[in-house]
């Protein structure tokens, strides 16, 4: 006969039962999982600048010649300024964003820590470039009481493919969220960005 109790008499020395507590299910976990495998385009580009190659090249201090003349663009077979390889994070950061604000709703953005990253430059990013970016969950799965997220994010310029990055994320969906990270995720986040849980942003 099984008993449905338990007990503890590691404090008091006395022999004490208490009734034991059902285990809730996490159902935000089986939710985010069915998103497993399905791609997700963002339904608008981002149009790559001449001057925000130039900004981000100062920025970098990378002074390749290329980054920033269109003459010197031009003599390697160019039509254009070249990116720095770093250029795709800033596109990555707009589609982390959208990531947690559209697709994996179910975690709050200040609750979740970037582990691992990985590129695949399929050519340079260039000036005039449209880039789209398409995210997939390649996978989601728990250890140790977190839930450990690995996400591609696959961009092109007018079909051709130009990078593919791969991103590892561990998250907790019970982490109470730090007002002080709140609100620096609101200071530094676009007000255009939707904001899910305890950060969200009021919609009146």
């Amino acid at each position: 006969m099984t008993s449905n109790s338990v007990t503890d008499d590691s404090v008091t020395g006395a022999h004490e039962t208490r009734p034991l507590v059902p285990h809730e299910p996490d159902h935000r976990f089986e939710r985010s999982s069915r998103l497993v495998g399905h791609a997700y385009v963002i339904p608008d580009y981002y149009e790559v600048g001449r001057e925000k190659i130039r900004e981000l090249s100062r920025a970098i201090q990378n002074e390749h010649p290329a980054h920033h003349k269109e003459a010197a663009a031009a003599e390697l077979g160019y039509e254009g300024l070249v990116a720095p390889a770093t250029f795709v994070s800033v596109v990555g950061s707009i589609a982390i964003d959208y990531l947690f604000a559209h697709i994996l709703v179910e975690y709050e953005i200040t609750a979740v820590m970037q582990t691992d990253q990985s590129f695949v430059l399929h050519r340079p990013v260039m000036q005039g470039d449209q880039l789209v970016s398409t995210l997939q969950v390649l996978s989601i799965r728990q250890f140790a009481g977190n839930d450990i997220l690995v996400v591609q994010n696959h961009l092109t310029s007018h079909g051709e493919d130009v990078c593919t990055s791969t991103t590892t994320f561990i998250a907790r969906t019970d982490a109470d969220v730090d007002p002080r990270a709140a609100a620096l995720v609101d200071a530094v986040l676009p007000a255009s960005v939707p904001r899910m849980g305890p950060t969200a942003r009021p919609t009146a």
